[in-house]
Order: C-alpha cells, then structure tokens, then sequence
C-alpha cells in the first residue's frame, strides 16, 4: 500500500487539515478485489477514451512480467527505479489469523538477471508493519512503515544506502492524529510532509549524505512532491482553496510557483514523477496535468458526470488510475494521444517512477500477485479513438 493511496483516503474522507476517521483495518482498506482476471478479449470498451491495446504493449506487458512466488511467500511490489531495471517489495509469508492482515517479513530487492529477492529491511513486526512509500533514487531507497493497523498515525521513514547495505531511521510521527502523506527521494535527497500539530505540517527536505534535515515550509500544508530539480507543494490560502508553492530541491530555499501552477481547481488528489506533476480535480471525474516547461496544466482526462476516478499515478507520458466501480479497473491514459488502455479487468494498482511504471494486479484472498513493468518512453503513442 503506497503513502499516495493514504493520501487518497484522507482527501476523500475531509480534506486537508482534518483528522480522517480509520477504518477497523488500515489493511482492510485498501484489500484488492478478489477475483482473477479474465481473458483480454472478452473485456468490453468502459470509458469514452479507451481503445484496444496495441500488440507492441501487449509484448512489453509480457517482456516485464515480474516473478514474485518464491519459497517463502509472494513478494507485493512496492517500488521501482528511474529506469525500471531495480525493483522492490514486501515479501508476505502468511496471513495473520487474527486481523486477517499479511504477515510481511521483509522489504526485499529483486535480482533480474538470477529472478530472486534479496533482503533490504526485515520488519520489527511482520503482523503489523506496512511499507506504504519507498522510492529509489539509484542509491538511496527512502521508505515509510505504517506500524498499525488501526490507526495511520504510526509510521517511521527508514532510509537504506545500496552502496553499504547500512538502513537507519530518520523521521517518525510525532503523535499527532496525523498521517505522513509521501516520501520522496531523488540524487542524495529526501522530502516528505510531516503533522507537527493538529492543523500544522511542516516540509521536509533530508541530504540522506550529510543527514540534514531542513524545513522547507510550515502550514496548512497537503503534502510534498518532487518535481524536477523542485519540490512543490498545495497550501490552503486565507482567502480559502489551495496555492501550490514550491522550493529549489538543492537548497530548499524558496521560489516562484511555476507558470501555469499559480492556479488551479479544486484538488482531491496529487502524483508526480520526474518532470511531471497529476492531480484529480472537482468530484474525482477529471485528471489535469502539468509538465515543467508547460505554461499551463491540460486536461488529460474527462469522464464527466459517469465515471469517477481516483488513485491518479503518472510515469513520463502516461497517467494511471482506476476507476471507482465494482470493478475499479486499472487504466492508462496517454497525454500524447489522449487516448486510454484498461491493463486490468478488476482490481489492481500501479506504482511509478520517472520513466517506470509498475502495474499490480492482486488475484486471490492469499494475495498471489501477477506484476509487470513499462517503460513509459519506449512505448509507441496509444491510437486515438
């Protein structure tokens, strides 16, 4: 479960500012539809946007199918690198009879060449502990665990340096009826967002280097993102609504909102990756986006009325969601084309990086997962429809 989906819930639910009331199980929460996919052909057309999916994605989903069986359990995937040759995950070996949460062991690495996991972090409570972030930056993977499965409001943000095995600690809640929103990392630094009282949160910035931490802004604050070389963030302004603002990611230091982010509607949920920031606006039916170099955010997807969406995910070109129905199918939407492809008949959820993307698709109560990785710049535009 990623700290996005969290993010999620918390929009949904009050907004920023508020305390969100938690379910009887954070794991129960965000549980997969239980039903295994059917056969592609018998999918009929869902949205306004979606065409057929092409044969050179069908044998990219093939060629980055992910082994997760082991001997020991199924591997969940939960990040992935810039470029998609490094992936991780929560190795689960069982199911805890009492809450019926996975029991996850460990945080592990995937070997591509060999098709084995390594481990990074062994969990101090398997039957408890989530890890609900975890980007990488080539050497850094920065990750949160949610230690309850009663409450958001216990995490901690773990940093592991691939270049010594070594992990260390460097944040964790501070007992406020908070949640941590979103870990980031990207060239030897880390951001995240952090409740410091009930309507404060304070931004982050960590050299995982030096191990300084710096505030970058303190507020009514939503959550932070790495955009490019900048970290930017929506505050809720006096006069009500949200401004994004921003900072330089090398100092921390304040700068200009971006042209074309000074105004925008209103935003139930936010993703970014690389040069890219996406966000869900109104009453989750449409998906803007906006690229460092664009004056303006476009409208990259628009259902209307019908359809609404959520869980908005964005890899270089490519923007993942999936919809709030029955099924809640995973689909892609291609801002070259503008055109949408379902990747998952029910269920599932994606992970990205700056020019990876991970879609999951959980298949059975005991949580066996098919995966696979794209890489967004070598796919062909979608066709439009």
């Amino acid at each position: 479960m990623s700290g996005k989906r969290i993010a999620a819930l918390l929009v949904l639910v009050c907004g920023i500012g508020c305390t969100p009331v938690p379910s009887a199980s954070v794991y129960q929460v965000n549980s997969a539809v239980k039903e295994t996919p059917s056969s592609r052909s018998s999918w009929g057309k869902h949205l306004n946007c979606e065409v057929d999916l092409p044969s050179s994605w069908e044998k990219s989903v093939a060629e980055g199918s992910i082994p997760t069986a082991t001997t020991e359990g199924q591997v969940q995937p939960t990040s992935v690198g810039s470029d998609g040759t490094v992936i991780f995950g929560q190795l689960k070996t069982g199911i805890d009879r009492a809450t019926g949460a996975p029991i996850n062991r460990e945080i592990v690495q995937l070997d591509r060449d060999k098709k084995s996991w390594s481990t990074v972090y062994q969990m101090e409570r398997p039957n408890r502990d989530q890890q609900v972030d975890g980007p990488f930056d080539g050497r850094w993977l920065v990750f949160a665990v949610q230690h309850s499965l009663e409450s958001y409001h216990d995490w901690s943000v773990h940093a592991w340096d691939s270049t010594t095995g070594k992990t260390r600690k460097i944040d964790e809640d501070a007992g406020i009826e908070e949640l941590l929103i979103y870990v980031g990392t990207i060239a030897g630094k880390a951001v995240w967002a952090k409740a410091v009282t009930r309507n404060i949160t304070e931004v982050y910035r960590y050299d995982l280097v030096t191990n300084k931490k710096t505030v970058v802004a303190r507020g009514n604050i939503g959550a932070a993102w790495i955009v490019g070389d900048l970290i930017i963030w929506p505050e809720a302004s006096s006069g009500g609504g949200l401004k994004f603002r921003a900072a330089a990611l090398d100092s921390g230091s304040p700068v200009k909102t971006p042209r074309g982010l000074d105004k925008v509607g209103e935003i139930k949920q936010i993703a970014a990756s690389g040069s890219a920031l996406a966000w869900i606006e109104g009453e989750f039916r449409t998906i803007r986006a906006w690229k460092i170099g664009w004056d303006e955010p476009r409208t990259i997807f628009d259902e209307g009325r019908d359809k609404a969406i959520d869980d908005v995910d964005v890899s270089g070109d490519l923007i993942s969601w999936h919809t709030i129905d029955g099924g809640q199918s995973v689909y892609v939407g291609d801002m070259r084309t503008g055109s949408c492809v379902r990747l998952s008949e029910r269920g599932g959820y994606v992970e990205t990086s700056k020019d990876a993307m991970i879609v999951v698709y959980p298949g059975s109560v005991k949580q066996k997962y098919g995966s696979f990785v794209l890489r967004p710049s070598r796919l062909s535009p979608l066709p439009k429809g």
